[in-house]
Order: structure tokens, then sequence, then C-alpha cells
């Protein structure tokens, strides 16, 4: 075992060593970064320029968010697509050599009739189980989709029955989008488990996601996400094999229906440093009927945290919030006041609740616990049942 390990070890080396040379960072699905640093807006500018002068009609376009510049080349085969950072004067420049950018709509049309709701899936505590599942109830039986718990229980059940609450009669559910925000067990177990039990009978016509290169992980890390690569992943494709698979980039928006998602934060915009598997989470805004839903999934590294508010500040600001990692050990509170939410959900773990529990020592939980008994703010806490809400 420890010769595999050494193996292991000087392998990933070696590749690092080959990514260094080439000036090129694998940020998996054959998508590579090169970055340019001490950037200014007017080199910037000229990059953008010069990115756009050789663009057909339609194939360029380029966005501003906070100061934060986006720009994106279609090209015949792939695309290049840049996020330039003030807060960094920071270039980055992603490449790929297939594929195409999200499109604008996922949805089968920008609109449905009927209500739109988010459910907060809750976690079966005798199963042991845990993590987060949310369904947007888009109208019609169309859904947007983030996440899926763990394969403990019968929680597959559970996000089926959810399903079906808002399908017609007789109509076989349409999961338009399914965010998936990174590879840990809690998040993408039970989005395999439901895919080899409900396909055939739910239509999937998107996955969207960015997941590292699992190669970026330390050596250390490796089981952590073995499974969501060599099995939860393909799985999951092959269940649905109909669903187009999106790699989404920072500074992204598309619409899901009557939804409109936009991309905050990937994994991308710390690479190559050494990343811990729940800062590779994608963070993501979802807009419906004017009521923003911010969803950091389990970003909780300092690093993360800081570049969300260096790079947003108040604009992160939501109404609703869903508590980063379970409001377990993390740094959300360097941008929790951006957000300044009316609304908290909390997928928490029912052992969770127990006093004696290391969480209620972590600064971001001790501010949420305290503005729960005092009434400051509404929470929605994962419980025995589902929690949902009209938007």
């Amino acid at each position: 075992m420890e010769n595999w390990m050494e193996e292991l070890r000087t392998t990933e080396e070696a590749v690092a060593r080959r990514r260094r040379a080439d000036g090129l960072t694998d940020c998996g699905d054959g998508v590579y970064l090169r970055t340019f640093p001490d950037v200014s807006p007017d080199a910037c500018e000229a990059f953008a320029r010069t990115l756009s002068a050789p663009a057909p009609a339609g194939a360029f376009w380029e966005r501003e968010v906070c100061g934060n510049r986006f720009f994106c080349l279609e090209r015949e085969s792939g695309y290049r697509y840049a996020v330039y950072l003030p807060c960094r004067r920071q270039l980055r420049l992603l490449c790929a050599a297939e594929g195409r950018p999200v499109p604008a709509q996922l949805g089968e049309r920008p609109a449905y009739a009927g209500r739109q709701r988010l459910t907060q899936v809750s976690p079966d505590a005798a199963a042991q189980n845990f993590g987060m599942c949310y369904v947007l109830s888009l109208g019609e039986g169309h859904f947007l989709l983030y996440d899926g718990l763990g394969s403990a229980g019968q929680d597959d059940e559970k996000l089926w029955q959810v399903l079906l609450e808002d399908t017609p009669d007789g109509q076989k559910p349409v999961i338009d989008a399914w965010i998936l925000t990174h590879p840990h067990y809690d998040h993408i177990a039970g989005v395999h488990k439901f895919a080899l039990r409900y396909t055939g009978q739910v239509r999937v016509r998107n996955l969207v996601m960015n997941m590292a290169e699992p190669r970026s992980f330390p050596v250390r890390l490796w089981r952590e996400v073995a499974d969501c690569y060599a099995v939860w992943l393909p799985g999951i494709c092959r269940a649905f094999p109909d669903a187009a698979v999106w790699k989404v980039h920072t500074g992204q928006r598309f619409a899901v229906g009557p939804a409109e998602v936009e991309v905050l934060l990937t994994q991308e915009e710390w690479s190559p440093a050494e990343m811990i598997v729940n800062d590779t989470s994608l963070v993501t805004r979802v807009t419906v009927n004017g009521r923003g839903i911010l969803f950091p999934a389990d970003i909780s590294g300092e690093v993360g945290c800081r570049l969300l508010h260096d790079m947003y500040g108040g604009y992160l600001r939501s109404e609703f919030y869903q508590i980063a990692h379970h409001a377990w050990d993390t740094e959300a509170l360097l941008f929790y006041a951006d957000v300044d939410p009316q609304t908290l959900l909390w997928p928490l773990r029912q052992k969770d609740w127990d006093p004696a529990n290391r969480m209620w020592t972590f600064p971001a939980t001790r501010v949420m616990k305290r503005e729960m008994e005092e009434n400051r703010r509404r929470f929605l806490i994962a419980g025995d049942a589902n929690v949902t809400v009209e938007l």
C-alpha cells in the first residue's frame, strides 16, 4: 500500500511539472487555463479587442459586473473564455478545443404556466443520510434541480414524489437542468441513485457543472472524489443519455424556463492552487419572479469566500440564501453581510442539533444561531419533512 501511494505521488508531481512547463492548467473536461498576472484595465481592454477582432457577428460577447469583465469567443470548434478580475489585476483565459458555451436558454420554453416554488428536500436522518437537494418547480411539470443528497435511505423516492406533486397527471416530469455543484458524496451520490432508479420515468434535458480535473486535488483527497469521477458521474450520464452536459464558467448567465441563473464563481478562479473539494463548489444565484436565491453549495475556505466578497460585494444581496457548507466550518461570514438574506435555507443533518456538536463553535454558525434566537431572519431548517416556499 505504501509503495502504491508513493507511485501516485510521483505520478502527480510529474503531471504537475508538465503542466507548469506548458504554462497551462488542466481545468477538466478539455478546458485549459492560462493566467496573466498584473494586468491593468487598459491592457484588459486591448486584450478584449484582440479577442473579438476575428469574430463573425454573434460569435463574440462580453459582459461586465462590478468591474469584473467576461469575454467569450465561440469558434467553429471550441471556444475561448476570458475572466478579468480587477481585485486581483489578473486575466484568466480558458481554452476549450471542443464543445460550445452554455446557451442562453436551457428550458424548452422561456415561461411555463402555473406556480413556481422552491423545495428543500430533507435527508433521511434515520438512515444517516445527509447533504443537500433543492427543487425549483417552474410550472407544467418542468424543474430546475440542485444536487441530490447522499444515497442512504430512500431519499431518491422522496425527490421523485416532489417531482410528481408538481407534474400534471399522465405527463413525465421534465428536469430542464440539473446543477451539480461539486464531487462530494452528500451532493452527487443521491443523484446517481435517483438516476439508476428512475431512468425512463423522468426526462433530464441538461446537466450543468464545473468539475475540477481529478488530478488537481492532492493525493490525500482522492478518496473523497474517486467514486464521483469513476462511478457517479458516468452512471448519471448513462442513465440520461439524451441530456446535454455543460461546463459553465464564472460570469455566464443562462435561463432555465423562467428562472435566470448566474454563475458567480467556479473552481477555475483559483486553479492551479491546491484545492480542497468543498472549495471547488459551483456558486450560482437563481432569480425567479424577481426573488434571488444564492446557492454557494459547500464553499468554505477563506480564499473562495473572500474572493466572492472582493469580486461582488453588495451585488450578492439575495432574498434567499442556502447556508454555505450546511453551516459547518466555513469562512462564509466574509460575504454573508453582502448577501443580507431575509430567508435562510439550512440543509442540516439532524445529529448537528446536539448542543455538544462542534458545529456550534464555528463563527458563522454562532452568528446565525443568534439571529435565529432573536428572530431577525427566517430560517427554513431541514427536518423530517421537506420545506417548500412559494416564489
